[in-house]
């Protein structure tokens, strides 16, 4: 009898041995099981689902970017307009029969595209802001460096904008420092224009900034245009044919330009 009790004793002892065996090593089976998924999970956390939120990431903060970019940039077509308004007003001290101050605003408007490519096609740029924005014809366009040019065209949502190096394009100008010495600037190509038609009187030294004059009614008075290259004199009585100017403006690196619109 206690010789059966001893051998039951033994087995159970056994079978629980083995049972503990057996349940830890299902436990380690399952510990490297759960291990093998989750490192799946985080190496495709880290390769795929980083990378997606990096770019995405990326790409917010080149907007921002874009967006912090056209505000300084505006910024600076507001310390422009201060700026002329106090050179304004230095000039009306000095002389009569000026151009008053446009009234109206500023609006940022990144470039589309590019035109004038074609033999004999009109050099002109296309710009995001059309009449749903408050554009219209005819209305003055600059950047922080000067005049671009004025709008032609305009639909919807776009505006063409004819540049200041186009021919066609006719500014009424003045030299700085020389009160009442105006003259008509015309486009040539992108790195000179030129300016013709000068007031009797006029003293062409090379150096002198070119603004607008604001005779027209299109562009404000006071916006940098150009630099004149030559070095020339006019007598009294005498015109000069004309005189190179270089422009203030990169047209070729243009990326947005600002519209002058009512208020």
């Amino acid at each position: 009898m206690r010789r059966d009790i001893k051998s039951s004793t033994f087995a159970i002892v056994a079978i629980a041995t083995v049972l503990v065996i057996l349940l830890a090593f299902i436990r380690s089976c399952s510990v490297e099981s759960a291990y093998s998924v989750e490192k799946a999970k985080r190496t495709f956390s880290d390769k795929v689902i980083h990378r997606i939120k990096a770019m995405f990431s990326s790409s917010a903060t080149s907007q921002e970017n874009l967006r912090l970019k056209r505000k300084v940039a505006l910024l600076a077509m507001v310390e422009g307009d201060c700026r002329r308004l106090e050179e304004e007003n230095a000039r009306l001290r000095e002389v009569l029969g000026y151009a008053k101050k446009m009234p109206g605003r500023w609006l940022a408007a990144e470039v589309l595209s590019e035109g004038g490519g074609a033999a004999g096609a009109r050099k002109t740029i296309r710009a995001g802001k059309g009449y749903f924005a408050g554009v219209k014809k005819d209305a003055a366009v600059a950047v922080p460096e000067g005049l671009v040019g004025r709008v032609i065209n305009v639909t919807a949502h776009t505006s063409e904008i004819l540049l200041v190096t186009d021919p066609a394009l006719k500014v009424s100008c003045t030299i700085d420092g020389q009160a009442g010495a105006k003259a008509i600037l015309s486009g040539g190509s992108n790195d000179i224009l030129t300016m013709r038609h000068f007031t009797a009187g006029a003293d062409i030294v090379a150096g002198s900034k070119v603004y607008t004059s604001g005779i027209g009614g299109i562009f404000p008075a006071g916006i940098p245009v150009g630099t004149l290259q030559g070095n020339l004199r006019q007598d009294a009585g005498e015109l000069l044919p004309e005189c190179e100017v270089r422009p203030t403006v990169d047209f070729t690196t243009l990326e947005d330009v600002f519209i002058r619109c009512e208020n």
